[in-house]
């Protein structure tokens, strides 16, 4: 829905009325995206089934596969050019009073409100929700240039999503379309060589942290502003949440197989290298940390100790997932 282009403070953003803005519109035009999973493939019941879509892509096949109402096959800039070009002297808008816009607005404020009484409440041990909120705010009172955003992970990323705010954009780099873990610790590195005048804050769960995690030495050996934050919760999707009556068999010493060694150092790591470690379990420890590290700019990791049973698995299937 735009993240990372629009700010989310835009009186237009409506990433927070999702469901209402794509199963009601008439149409929608699809830019530098595909009609795949992460948009419900064009398809009721998240869409209306009568809706017309315009594509733009750069490539045909997408366009041929998906068969929308129209295609427009080209590089995302130039055809928005095009466009722009196309309607300068009659812009199409509905006016901020139109009913449409009114009601994904309202829907909008509605669900920011919902979410901002759960993000209040300091919970601890941490779930997902209190530790965001402080990363959130402390990302916010950096200002401009605001720093850019790496989030990477499963409930990590999915939660950052609807919490983490973007101010800017081009200040935000995550997993994408096919949920790549690994890509985390690299895009910090290339958006510290490539803006180097910008904080880089990495929002990372714990397995999404381990496929990249030795390239912390790289942040201390070039001395990349850089702060990782890790979410700790003991494993994939978090700690060994086997029931009794699931702990039986020839293998029943072993460890579930989405389950990491419990409490795991992982900001001793970086300090191995010369880089800052921090261990964090309360609010005031969180807000501590993310204060002096956002303020060193120098190469740092948060291993923020949430709760093994925050957070859900994927398809449910707990630790046989």
């Amino acid at each position: 829905m735009g993240k990372g282009l629009l700010s989310d403070t835009h009186e237009l953003a409506a990433s927070a009325a999702r469901s209402l803005a794509i199963g009601k519109c008439d149409v929608a035009l699809v830019v530098g995206a595909r009609l795949n999973w992460l948009l419900h493939f064009g398809e009721p019941p998240k869409w209306d089934k009568n809706v017309k879509f315009i594509l733009v892509d750069i490539s045909k096949e997408e366009i041929e596969l998906r068969k929308p109402c129209l295609g427009l096959v080209g590089d995302a800039k130039k055809v928005l050019q095009m466009i722009n070009k196309e309607i300068k002297d009659g812009p199409f808008c509905l006016g901020k009073s139109h009913p449409w816009v009114e009601a994904v607005s309202k829907k909008t404020i509605e669900n920011v409100s919902r979410m901002e009484a759960q993000l209040a409440k300091d919970v601890v041990p941490f779930n997902f929700l209190t530790p965001m909120r402080i990363i959130r705010d402390a990302i916010l009172e950096v200002g401009s240039p605001a720093p850019i955003l790496v989030s990477e992970g499963a409930n990590t990323m999915d939660v950052g999503r609807a919490v983490l705010v973007q101010t800017e954009p081009r200040t935000r780099l995550d997993a994408g379309t096919w949920g790549t873990m690994g890509v985390g610790l690299g895009y910090c590195i290339a958006a510290a060589v490539a803006s180097p005048d910008r904080l880089v804050v990495a929002v990372e769960g714990d397995s999404g942290f381990g496929f990249s995690a030795m390239e912390v030495e790289t942040l201390v050996r070039y001395q990349l502003p850089v702060v990782v934050i890790v979410f700790n919760n003991g494993g994939v999707y978090g700690g060994d949440r086997r029931s009794p009556e699931e702990i039986s068999g020839p293998y029943k010493d072993d460890p579930a197989p989405t389950s990491f060694v419990p409490g795991a150092a992982y900001h001793i790591l970086i300090e191995a290298f010369g880089g800052k470690g921090y261990l964090v379990g309360t609010p005031d420890e969180l807000k501590s940390a993310l204060a002096e590290s956002f303020s060193a700019r120098k190469p740092a990791v948060i291993n923020v100790t949430i709760d093994p049973y925050a957070g859900s698995e994927s398809g449910r299937m707990q630790h046989k997932n």
